[in-house]
């Protein structure tokens, strides 16, 4: 006649979601036969194991919730079994239950210390002993959640982060994705003596744009020139919107003469083609100041000295390319 299920083991398997699986190894046939009948009537897959080998074998082919372990087993006895699963990444969180007739305390101390959860004596009622998987597997389901609760908060804050370095726009890095990707260009730059250039690009007459047409051309506008920009760079160049129709590009390995080639064919790539959106379509120019890195400069003085480079080409007629001296 089948007996009750212990008290909360329904649940734990609820929680989970799925059938627990628990990996017995005994030596004993009769014992293996009844541990193994009893647990499958509480509702859990069971894998069996004859010696300490096989346990071990099998908890890594099986990954299972709980391993029940005797301790005096051929080949490798329990005590082994449990010194190599907890030595070993894939199983060493997998709990485990120790059983045996040796009733002395250093052995339950030498099971303990490595690293098992629980130590039941044999002869044993086999209440305690569903009662002690009971506890064994639900906290196990509770550790796994939390873990992949976890992990969820990590990939939401990688996530997270990358949205707060991204311009929601132009999908281009923001202020904040410059400042780290400065970090690094910097750093890669000084570690191994290589030029290190910047682009500071200004669409002229902007607000123009906005003022005649509205702010949602003006943003079709943006999103397009941004495209235009991302589409004339190299793969290694790093491509942020810096502000309005303002936009920056790092250019690593670059000296000033391939920074100025560069902004001159993002410029003509400008020219070449009209934007909005249908029916108010327009063409737009750009001026661009660049430089180049300096000995002992900080990346925002070289981004202040592209910057006066800009303002020099939009003062001198605009739609042109100006270096920084």
């Amino acid at each position: 006649m089948k007996t009750e299920p212990v008290q909360g083991e329904p649940a734990a398997a609820e929680q989970a979601g799925r059938q627990p699986v628990i990996l017995v190894a005994d030596d004993e046939p009769v014992n293996l036969a009844l541990i193994r009948r009893r647990l499958e009537w509480e509702h859990y897959r069971v894998e069996t194991a004859e010696d300490g080998g096989q346990a071990v074998e099998a908890a890594r082919r099986v990954l299972p919730d709980l391993i029940i372990l005797d301790v005096m087993m051929p080949v490798l006895d329990g005590l082994q079994a449990c010194r190599l699963l907890k030595e070993d990444p894939a199983t060493r969180d997998i709990p485990v239950i120790f059983l045996s007739a040796l009733d002395d305390t250093d052995t339950k101390v030498r099971g303990l210390s490595l690293g098992a959860n629980d130590y039941v004596s044999k002869p044993f009622r086999v209440e305690e002993l569903l009662a002690r998987v009971s506890v064994a597997i639900r906290m196990k389901l509770e550790r796994d959640r939390l873990r992949q609760r976890a992990e969820e908060l990590r990939r939401s804050a990688e996530a997270a982060s990358e949205l707060s370095m991204t311009d929601a726009l132009t999908g281009l890095l923001n202020r904040y994705g410059l400042h780290r990707a400065l970090q690094r260009e910097l750093a890669e730059a000084r570690r191994y003596a290589r030029p290190l250039s910047c682009l500071l690009i200004d669409i002229d007459f902007f607000k123009a744009v906005n003022d005649t047409y509205g702010h949602a051309v003006g943003d079709t506008a943006l999103a397009q020139a941004a495209r235009v920009i991302a589409e004339s760079v190299r793969g290694s160049d790093v491509v942020c919107r810096y502000g309005g129709e303002e936009f920056l590009i790092l250019a690593p390995e670059t000296g000033l003469e391939g920074a100025r080639a560069l902004a001159d064919k993002i410029r003509l790539a400008f020219s070449a083609r009209l934007f909005g959106d249908a029916g108010r379509v327009f063409p737009l120019t750009l001026s661009a100041g660049v430089a180049q890195l300096a000995p002992d400069e900080s990346g925002n003085d070289m981004i202040a000295r592209a910057d006066e480079a800009l303002y020099h080409a939009k003062q001198t007629g605009r739609d042109r390319v100006e270096a920084a001296q």
